[in-house]
């Protein structure tokens, strides 16, 4: 055995021993239900603490078998440079992370990262990076956020990106001026919008946050950009709402959920795009407590019909995703978004389906009320409101959303004065 090994067997014995004390004093993740994708994640849970530093240790001194995520400095070995690695993340004094993106590829990133660029489509991986402070970080991103008209782009909710560095169009990304901006780090939120090998001398990350991955994608930006409290503060606001959301929709019984169209809806629409069973926007049908008429389809996609197919599956609640001219939070006359519910409940053909005779009709912002992140939340409480109006009388959809956009967003923005949805429920 050479030196170099023994050594690292003396060092990792010391650290196993000294650990049985430090454990007892480290509190317990609240939280289990995911594998922080973060190598120095030893135990494969969803931190990285001291629990990590003694797997490590064990590891080395083949007490416990080896786990890729073991190898803090992703060099291919597990030894001492690693529990060092891991120390050092833990004090937020690491000059290097290497995440596992939703690719499932190992990105490494040199710290602190100062800068970034956000080149994608969904509002909520901003809004979570706004959420965690560190929004003033970013250089440049896509044109939907910069450019006026466009899906993403509002005035009042994202003031600071008004006229901003537009780095290209979602599928056309500017790779020029990318490389000329220089950003620590370039974030996508879907592989398939930025080809990596373009800016190959910056790091690329592609990590969307849904509502299947909130609590992983907002850690993993917490130790990203050194800003981990505020991502458990983030979570831990989340948790409370998402928490009191489920144990309401538990007390229904199947019987007792309504049959709801989800789908965008503009003047004219003769045939509808409605998501099937595991789609995001039916995810949150089902999370607020109700069926979706595309429930009969299996995938994660669309399923074009006509009105004659909705006509027959007689949904009890109508939810059209409306664009900005519609709703969104420059929208402070609802005059719009009324006329558009009309035009869809005066088409004679309609009057016998329950959500229009029942006054069920609905409109939600499609850019900022959406699928993922804490607005995939708030929308799900807007629906559940909608949907049962006696069941959650006590839980106050307006207020989580001017919670969030206070202390989350960071923004002196009122959303009474604004109409994100129509009718906003009592």
């Amino acid at each position: 055995m050479n030196l170099n090994k023994i050594g690292s067997l003396a060092m990792a014995t010391l650290i196993v021993l000294a650990s049985v004390t430090l454990l007892s004093i480290v509190p317990v993740s609240a939280s289990d239900d995911f594998t922080l994708g973060i190598y120095g994640n030893a135990n494969q849970d969803d931190t990285i603490d001291m629990r990590d530093v003694t797997k490590i240790a064990r590891m080395i001194c083949w007490l416990e078998d080896e786990v890729d995520l073991a190898d803090a400095k992703y060099d291919g070995n597990i030894n001492v440079l690693d529990i060092i690695q891991t120390e050092l993340t833990i004090l937020r004094r690491d000059k290097t992370l290497t995440v596992i993106d939703d690719t499932g590829e190992a990105v490494t990133l040199s710290k602190p990262v100062e800068s970034f660029v956000y080149h994608g489509h969904n509002s909520y991986v901003y809004e979570t990076l706004r959420a965690i402070g560190v929004a003033d970080k970013i250089v440049g991103t896509s044109d939907r956020f910069v450019t006026p008209g466009k899906c993403r782009y509002s005035e009042a909710y994202y003031p600071e990106l008004c006229g901003f560095t537009n780095v290209g169009i979602l599928k056309s990304p500017d790779y020029e001026v990318v490389n000329t901006l220089r950003p620590d780090l370039v974030i996508s939120d879907a592989e398939e919008y930025y080809d990596r090998t373009k800016t190959p001398d910056i790091p690329v990350i592609a990590l969307d946050v849904r509502l299947s991955n909130f609590r992983e994608a907002t850690m993993k930006f917490g130790y990203i950009f050194d800003s981990v409290e505020k991502a458990e503060e983030y979570i831990n606001w989340y948790d409370g709402w998402e928490e009191t959301v489920n144990e309401k929709v538990e007390t229904i019984s199947d019987d007792e959920k309504p049959l709801v169209l989800i789908c965008y809806y503009k003047p004219g629409t003769t045939s509808f795009s409605i998501p099937v069973r595991d789609h995001y926007r039916s995810v949150m049908v089902h999370a607020a407590g109700g069926k979706c008429v595309g429930d009969e389809f299996d995938g994660t996609g669309y399923v074009k019909v006509d009105a004659e197919w909705v006509i027959d599956r007689n949904p009890d609640v109508i939810i059209f995703s409306g664009a900005n001219q519609y709703v969104g939070y420059d929208i402070e006359d609802p005059s719009d978004a009324i006329a558009l519910i009309n035009d869809f409940t005066s088409q004679p053909e309609l009057a016998e389906v329950n959500a229009v005779k029942n006054n069920r009709v609905y409109l939600v912002s499609h850019s900022f009320i959406l699928c993922g992140g804490a607005s995939g939340l708030i929308g799900t409480v807007y629906y559940a409101k909608w949907m049962y109006p006696e069941l959650f009388a006590d839980m106050d959809a307006q207020e989580m959303q001017q919670e969030f956009v206070t202390d989350f967003q960071h923004l002196d923005l009122n959303v009474e004065n604004c109409y994100c949805v129509y009718p906003p429920p009592a």
